[in-house]
């Protein structure tokens, strides 16, 4: 039988998981027992490499990971089985391998990981704890930093520190929430005066507006127009098709950012997004492109 690299992850306490070891040294099996707490990422934004790691060891190690409690950690859950799903890793219980696993919307930190995957431009990002966050995301990423809770809904768990400390006190102000399973992700944060919200359906840009950009003040004086397009621009069109695809979602708001020297990167992909704008300024008629598509199907 091939000795297989094997990954005990918990969303308990790892001391509870002690008699593994002991079995593990009598049977001379590689094996790593870890809290699900103890994952992290960091992507890249230039195509340099990702990389999911457990403490010190990537997942890509494993052959094979238990679960052997879940507890809270649905999302950490939900990327570990993604990832070891497309790199034939073998997860037990096999229940964590079917779709239905994987809650919607999906945890941000999951969608991130997806669009990069697919080859569609995200910012640099990490995935941490807060602990982490104040320690390893300043160096790898620098000021202004964009932290964006995993369960934030509509944009309302976004902050964006411009210093160590402004980052300090965002720290402080999330660990009084005292949500001890809440995780992060951090990016960098992309100099464009304009974002841009593309409406999809059935994987088919039908209609886009621009709008300033949230942070647009920062570097720039000048407010950029709000513009629309019923007509949407390749540039655009074909990476929110991409993004959506990626994710497997149907009807989508996709976010790209633009930045000066034309270069675009998705932000996200809205399962459930808000249309009032785009058919007000640009005669889309949303409700009737849906029902069309739905009869279609």
């Amino acid at each position: 039988m091939k000795n297989k690299k094997i990954l005990i992850l918990t969303g308990g306490k790892v001391s509870n998981l002690s008699a593994f070891s002991k079995e593990a040294k009598v049977l001379g099996t590689d094996l790593k027992i870890a809290a699900f707490s103890d994952l992290e990422y960091d992507i890249e934004s230039a195509g340099k490499g990702s990389s999911i790691k457990i403490g010190d060891r990537n997942l890509a190690d494993f052959g094979v990971i238990y679960f052997r409690l879940l507890g809270d950690s649905t999302e950490n859950a939900a990327i570990v089985a993604d990832y070891a799903k497309r790199r034939g890793i073998r997860i037990v219980d096999r229940l964590y391998e079917k779709p239905e696993f994987v809650k919607l919307p999906l945890p941000k930190g999951l969608e991130t990981m997806l669009l990069y995957e697919s080859g569609v431009p995200v910012p640099h990002t990490m995935f941490m704890t807060l602990r982490r966050m104040v320690t390893k995301a300043p160096d790898k990423i620098g000021f202004p930093l964009v932290v964006k809770g995993t369960n934030g809904k509509r944009g309302r768990a976004v902050w964006s520190p411009g210093n160590q400390s402004e980052l300090a006190q965002l720290v402080k102000k999330l660990k009084a929430r005292k949500l001890t399973c809440e995780r992060f992700i951090v990016q960098e944060f992309i100099k464009a005066s304009i974002r841009i919200r593309v409406f999809v359906i059935g994987e088919k840009a039908k209609a886009a507006i621009v709008r300033p950009q949230r942070w647009v003040n920062r570097f720039s004086k000048e407010l950029p127009p709000n513009r629309s397009y019923k007509k949407v621009p390749s540039k655009y069109s074909s990476m929110a098709e991409k993004a959506a695809k990626a994710l497997s979602i149907d009807i989508a708001g996709v976010d790209i950012l633009e930045t000066k020297n034309k270069k675009l990167f998705v932000l996200e992909v809205n399962s459930a997004p808000k249309w009032n704008s785009i058919k007000r300024d640009t005669g889309f008629n949303v409700e009737r492109e849906i029902l069309k598509f739905l009869i279609n199907l």
